[in-house]
Order: structure tokens, then C-alpha cells, then sequence
């Protein structure tokens, strides 16, 4: 008696179902796990021939007792709903065939995120291929977003593309300045050149050369022929000044004197060239910190910011956070050559909370790792969640995401849901050290499992 409850424990102790036949192909034996796959009771089945209760078609476990031989097969569909992966194995005494024995694990979360990815890089590869035939004259294509907020920049954009004024982008450093800065020169001048100029780059001692250019034998060591500045290089197109806010005071002089003249001199020449080029303007620094301050000109500054375009941070604007998290995820996951793993919605939740100062060059630093250093199918929490370690971050805590009108109860199932979901992902869907975890019965967690479909 002792030993029969043992087996039967030790073959119940696993995530794993077993069915076993005798040489007659009947059942006798049909585990606890099996019951919960097939819905089925051991008692209303032992006995009965296996072909009078499945389709014979399915079952692994006869060819495994007719051909003697063993049989795996992964991501087998038991039932409409659950996929497993399948072993069987015949059992040969004194060289006789008396039976054999199936042994089932349940893979269905696994196949069902993997058809999730399928699925959802077909969509992006789809939606990414018709973007490109479709809009590729878009100039807002490289423009990530699902805010309104970042719709409201656009129409700014539009708006002031049909103009000529001076434009100034501000936002924080990694919102992605140049990209609305090359939005605005596609709306007016796609064809023509478009050229960026970091002022925090330039050594000061080199940035009249570097701006108007200089004329050949300007000084020791010039080029021969002379060099043709970033002003001239930008002609019929967009100048774009990107941390303007860095320009060197004597330079400020000079430029306001293009801006107010249309003309300039090359370096060490005494012929005026005309200045012919749509100026836009970026910095990180605040408008009232520029005014306010003895390094930057009032005067330039009014000249280069008669339109005044703002680029709201990326924790303004957590919708965004979702969407630009996936299209980088995809990038880089192709990028390295990996297959795209699944993010759970404990990690979307955890990004979406986090304030990110540096913006969406922070968000993109982050979906590298997450790639480059996760394991298995899913995306790995915790190396997020290390690095905010490493930054000195707190951690955030996060609730589900809810619609506005759900209910406290609806609350309350949605973060059972969500945490089931995570330790069943820390256990690797071991039912036994999850329920463990838990403090609750196995069937307590199967019930859960089955009522949130997980």
C-alpha cells in the first residue's frame, strides 16, 4: 500500500502527465496532471481500451507499443486549447513488449507567446514594408508615437514648415531633436541638403573655419584649395544648429550678423558670399536659462526663435514608451541577428512607470540589453530592474493597466492575474515550487491557472 501511494506521489510530484497501456492497449494508469489536460476522470478511463476514448490517430503511445520503438514529438496539440510536448516510451520485459507509458508536459504558454511574436513581427514586417511603399515621402516616417502631445508637435511642424522663419526645437537631451529638425527640412526641402552642426562639438578656435568655410592659403596648414564651410554646404537647405546654446560668444556676434545680412565671408577672404539656407535651431537648455545667463546673446536668440517648436520629455508621455519600446525592440532584435523575445506585460508595465531622464537614447540603451542579455523566449524584468540598481533608480511599483471605468474586483483579478503570471514565469510554470511559493493547494493554482488563462 506504502509503495503504490509512493509511485503515485512521485509520478504526480512533476509539472508532467503520464499515461501508461499494457500489451492489451488498455489504461491503467492515468495521473493527476493527465486529468487536468484532458479533462478527464482516471476512473471513468482505467480499463478501457486507449483507442475508445482518443482519436487513434493522435496517440503517440500506440505506435510506440505496436513498432517498439520510442517516440518524442514537440508542441503536440492534446486538446484545442493545450499544446505539449510528447515522449513515448515501450515497456520491454525479458525482450516482450507489455505495455508502454506517454509522458506529456504542457508547453501552451510557450507555443501560444511564440505565435504572439510570429504574429507580431509579421504585423510590424508588414506594417514596416507598407509604411516604406506607401509613405515613403513621409516626412514624419522615422517619428515613433502614440500620443497626442507628439500629433500636436506635428501640426505644429506643418504649419511652420510653410513659412521661413527661424525655427527652435527645445526638449531634453535624447528626445530626438534632429528628427523633427529633419521633419521640418522634408516638408520644405527633401531634395535639397540638410546639414547638422553640433556646436558643443567645435572648439571654438575652429568654429568660424568649420562655419563659413575659409578661402585657400587663409593660414598654415589650410587646404590648398580652400574649404567650403557648413553655411555654404547648406545652401538651398536646412542649417540645422543643433545645441545652439554652446556657440561660442564671439561667434554669436558674427552668426547674428548672417542672420541680419544674408551674406558672410569665408575665413581670409575679401569676397562676400550670400547666405542662402532655412535655419533651425536646437538646444537642451531652457529659454529663460538662455536670457538668463551672460553666455548666450539675447539679441541671436530672439532672431533664431520666431517659432518655437517643444519636444516634450518621454515621461510626459508614457503611451509613447510602449510604442517606441517595440519598434526598438524589433530594430535591434534583427540588428544582432536574434529572434524576437516576449515582453510580458510586467515588464511593459515596469517601463511605462519609470521616469527615463535620458529620454528615448536611455529607452533604446535599455531594449539592447534586454536583447542582447535576456535568455530563453521571454525578455528578462530583472535586467532592467538591475539597472536601475545600477543608476541609483528606485524601483517602480506598478498595477495593472485598467480602463476607466473597471470595477475594484475587476482591479483585483487583473493583479492576481499579473503576479500568477510572474512567479509562474520565476518557476519556469513548475506548478509544485509555484503553489509552494504561493502558500496554496495545486489544485487551488490550477484552478487560478484555468480562470485566467494562463
Amino acid at each position: 500500500m506504502f509503495e503504490t501511494h509512493l509511485i503515485d506521489e512521485l509520478i504526480n510530484f512533476h509539472h508532467h502527465s503520464f499515461t501508461i497501456i499494457n500489451k492489451n492497449e488498455e489504461i491503467i494508469y492515468f495521473s493527476r496532471r493527465a486529468e487536468e489536460i484532458f479533462n478527464m476522470r482516471a476512473e471513468d478511463i482505467t480499463g478501457r481500451k486507449i483507442s475508445d476514448v482518443f482519436h487513434k490517430d493522435k496517440l503517440v503511445i500506440l505506435q510506440s507499443l505496436r513498432n517498439k520503438r520510442t517516440i518524442e514529438k514537440k508542441g503536440h496539440q492534446a486538446t484545442p486549447e493545450i499544446f505539449v510536448d510528447i515522449k513515448s516510451v515501450p515497456l520491454i520485459i525479458d525482450g516482450t513488449v507489455q505495455g508502454a507509458v506517454v509522458s506529456e508536459v504542457d508547453v501552451t504558454e510557450e507555443v501560444r507567446q511564440k505565435e504572439e511574436i510570429r504574429k507580431l513581427q509579421s504585423q510590424v514586417e508588414t506594417l514596416s514594408s507598407s509604411v516604406k511603399k506607401i509613405h515613403s515621402e513621409d516626412p514624419f516616417k522615422s517619428i515613433v508615437y502614440k500620443s497626442a502631445q507628439i500629433e500636436g508637435v506635428k501640426n505644429q511642424i506643418r504649419q511652420a514648415a510653410n513659412t521661413k522663419a527661424n525655427i527652435l526645437i527645445t526638449g531634453e537631451t535624447g528626445v530626438g531633436k534632429e528628427l523633427f529638425a529633419r521633419a521640418v527640412h522634408d516638408l520644405t526641402f527633401k531634395d535639397k541638403p540638410f546639414i547638422p552642426i553640433n556646436c558643443g562639438a567645435i572648439p571654438s578656435h575652429l568654429f568660424e573655419s568649420e562655419l563659413f568655410g575659409y578661402a585657400k592659403g587663409a593660414f598654415t596648414g589650410a587646404n590648398r584649395q580652400g574649404n567650403k564651410g557648413k553655411i555654404e554646404a547648406a545652401k538651398g537647405g536646412t542649417l540645422l544648429l543643433d545645441e545652439i546654446g554652446e556657440m561660442p560668444i564671439d561667434m554669436q556676434v558674427k552668426f547674428l550678423r548672417v542672420l541680419q545680412e544674408k551674406h558672410y565671408f569665408k575665413l581670409g577672404s575679401t569676397v562676400e558670399e550670400a547666405a542662402d539656407f532655412r535655419l533651425v535651431s536646437a538646444t537642451n537648455r531652457k529659454i529663460a536659462d538662455l536670457l538668463a545667463g551672460d553666455d548666450f546673446r539675447s539679441d541671436l536668440l530672439y532672431r533664431i526663435n520666431v517659432i518655437n517648436i517643444h519636444i516634450p520629455p518621454l515621461r510626459e508621455r508614457p503611451d509613447d514608451v510602449e510604442s517606441l519600446f517595440f519598434y526598438y525592440l524589433l530594430q535591434i532584435s534583427q540588428k544582432y541577428g536574434i529572434e524576437m523575445r516576449y515582453a510580458d506585460r510586467q515588464l511593459v508595465n515596469l517601463l511605462k512607470e519609470y521616469h527615463w531622464p535620458g529620454n528615448v537614447r536611455e529607452l533604446i540603451n535599455i531594449v539592447e540589453r534586454l536583447v542582447i542579455f535576456s535568455g530563453g523566449s521571454h525578455l528578462d524584468p530583472d535586467i532592467f530592474l538591475k539597472y536601475l540598481d545600477e543608476v541609483d533608480e528606485a524601483r517602480p511599483h506598478t498595477y495593472p493597466a485598467l480602463d476607466g471605468d473597471t470595477a475594484l474586483k475587476g482591479f483585483i483579478e487583473q493583479a492576481e492575474s499579473e503576479y500568477l503570471r510572474h512567479m509562474l514565469d520565476k518557476f519556469d510554470s513548475n506548478i509544485e515550487q509555484t503553489a509552494n511559493a504561493l502558500s496554496v493547494s495545486r489544485p487551488t493554482l490550477y484552478s487560478k491557472i484555468r480562470k485566467y488563462d494562463l
